[in-house]
């Protein structure tokens, strides 16, 4: 017998992009061990997506949430930058 059909339908969300190699930026290999390690994991989307829900709403910082809003990849990994070196030091 074939399963309920949902109340509220689902939709498949993809991510696609591409990783250059050799990786030169250890932040970046950090990122591309990660992604190896839990590519066929299901708790790898729901781990970025509460990452990037969390840039949305401004609780990684008000720059990164302006800068995810607006699609701005470079304004977004400068904000990072800046939130990571107030952490660092």
């Amino acid at each position: 017998m074939a399963p309920k059909k949902r109340d509220i339908p689902s939709e498949r969300v993809r991510l696609d992009g591409y990783q250059q190699f050799p990786i030169i930026d250890p932040r970046e290999q950090k990122f591309w061990d990660w992604y190896l390690e839990n590519r066929k994991n299901r708790r790898a989307f729901t781990m970025a997506k509460i990452l990037i829900i969390a840039a949305l709403h401004g609780e990684m910082g008000s720059q990164i949430q302006q800068a995810v809003e607006h699609g701005d990849t470079e304004e977004a990994t400068a904000a990072l930058d800046d939130l990571l070196d107030a952490y660092m030091t």
